[in-house]
């Protein structure tokens, strides 16, 4: 007998999925991932630790009240604020802060996806239901390249029952009419799928997963923060490369991610 197998993944998306706009030519989506409930709550108070350090510059609240030091910060919890701070955001954070809080997350497993809008099949944009099917696509898709992965360098075992944790950012995702994210992703994983269409078949990577998706308030969640700081900065990249046109470059600033997929994938 064997101990389940546990990934913890953590994922937000940065960017939006619509047509025709030159703000938004891609949308991100990815984050950090775990091999154990120890790594993930290590990096949580270790992260939310450097939170506290950036927090007090960004808090206006805090900045015009001249009654307390601001060891405050790192010193009390969210319930007891009496102050509304924000959230650390990808694009409110001053260069130095950014980087400072990504140094730390590129010493873990990361992951994302990149999006191409002006790839991606009309009908995807026709409503809300459409795009919030695809963003499952997306995930589905992800979640996969991460378990292969994993397989590949030997951190799980296909024959081991696998157990999958998702946090994502709290966000309305929508089903495909018959079965949920979470049973999507199972299918794929365990019984493999079958494109009819082009009469090709893809064996399932795992013999046996479990999979449990809860959506998170990344205001309390510090992997999931990390995992917007993450694509927020990914997305940033990518729109430079798309001005400079240096892809050696792009690919050397991404270089730590763990895995990186493209989508539509091109035939």
């Amino acid at each position: 007998m064997y101990d389940t197998q546990t990934v913890y993944i953590n994922m937000d998306d940065s960017g939006q999925l619509v047509q025709n706009n030159p703000s938004e030519l891609i949308f991100v989506y990815g984050g950090i991932y775990f091999l154990s409930l120890k790594d993930q709550e290590n990096f949580s108070r270790q992260y939310k630790a450097l939170v506290n350090l950036i927090k007090p510059k960004y808090c206006n609240d805090f900045k015009n009240d001249s009654s307390i030091e601001s060891s405050f910060c790192r010193n009390h919890t969210s319930s007891s604020c009496k102050y509304n701070c924000p959230e650390l955001k990808s694009n409110m954070l001053m260069l130095k802060d950014r980087r400072r809080l990504l140094n730390f997350i590129k010493k873990f497993n990361t992951s994302v996806a990149i999006v191409l809008n002006s790839k991606l099949k009309d009908y995807i944009f026709d409503s809300k239901a459409s795009k919030g099917r695809y963003k499952d696509y997306i995930i589905k898709r992800e979640v996969k390249k991460i378990v292969e992965n994993l397989i590949s360098q030997n951190k799980l075992n296909s024959k081991i029952p696998v157990k999958l944790m998702l946090n994502l950012d709290e966000q309305t995702t929508l089903s495909n009419g018959y079965y949920d994210l979470a049973s999507s992703i199972k299918e794929e994983l365990q019984f493999g799928i079958i494109n009819y269409n082009y009469d090709i078949s893809f064996p399932p990577p795992l013999s046996s997963v479990d999979v449990k998706i809860k959506y998170k308030n990344s205001y309390y969640n510090y992997p999931v923060q990390a995992a917007d700081l993450l694509v927020g900065e990914i997305r940033h990249k990518y729109y430079n490369y798309l001005k400079n046109n240096n892809f050696e470059l792009y690919k050397s600033q991404i270089s730590y991610l763990s895995s990186s997929l493209y989508l539509p994938e091109q035939k």
